[in-house]
């Protein structure tokens, strides 16, 4: 089957791609022909104040608006992570911006935070009917300047604390001009700041723990990884 949908699916340019899986997933759920698999053995595992069922979950950036929640649930995952959202919807990189690597098993992704909004996430979060760990992956908008962008990350972290198990700071993205800039020690101490002390506050507005991580870049070196650590 899956070699059969693979000559469909390659057929295509690959956003198409991508926006078919999910929109067949998601009809598959509706009608029954998607079920969640068999329950695995035990693989409970503690992070950062969660339990998770298991340790595999699905990374930000598949559903990035968080409309087909439940229908991923059924494919067993032990977290989900949805976003990158912004506070106003984007519509990201001009097209192509998805490249196939067929030789490397690999895809280029320069989206570039495409969504709509942190408004319409929220909608489709409240939806769901998943009571899973759920992790909210937030960014800025692609024209808000670095000097202003933690007031970007503020308006989503306000939003979405209510509703995720725990919230992701992007800041990592190569696709929105300026942004990694974010990572040097002598921005992001002032930026993570600012955001713990929100969050702090919001903890006790909305009685709840949620855990703020910080996604950064896999091709740093060791003394950058030091300045952000510290």
């Amino acid at each position: 089957m899956y070699l059969l949908l693979r000559k469909l699916l390659f057929a295509l340019e690959a956003e198409r791609a991508h926006r078919l899986t999910l929109a067949l997933l998601e009809a598959g759920a509706r009608f029954g022909v998607v079920r969640a698999p068999r329950r695995p053995p035990p693989l409970v595992t503690a992070l950062a104040g969660l339990e998770l069922p298991n340790p595999v979950g699905l990374a930000a950036g598949l559903d990035k608006d968080g409309r087909h929640i439940d229908a991923l649930a059924r494919l067993g995952f032990g977290f989900i992570e949805i976003g990158t959202t912004t506070p106003r919807a984007q519509a990201g990189n001009p097209r192509p911006r998805m490249f196939r690597l067929p030789e490397h098993s690999a895809i280029i992704n320069r989206l570039g935070f495409n969504n709509a909004g942190v408004n319409a996430l929220i909608a489709n979060v409240e939806r769901s009917r998943w009571r899973g760990v759920l992790g909210i992956n937030i960014g800025k908008n692609r024209d808000t300047p670095n000097e202003r962008a933690v007031q970007d990350y503020l308006y989503c972290l306000e939003r979405v604390f209510p509703l995720a198990s725990y919230i992701t700071v992007n800041i990592s993205s190569p696709n929105t001009q300026g942004l990694r800039d974010l990572q040097q020690e002598s921005h992001l101490r002032r930026f993570i700041e600012i955001l713990r002390e929100r969050q702090e506050q919001l903890a006790s507005q909305h009685r709840l723990t949620v855990p703020m991580l910080v996604k950064i870049a896999p091709d740093l070196d060791e003394g950058a990884m030091d300045g952000i650590a510290r």
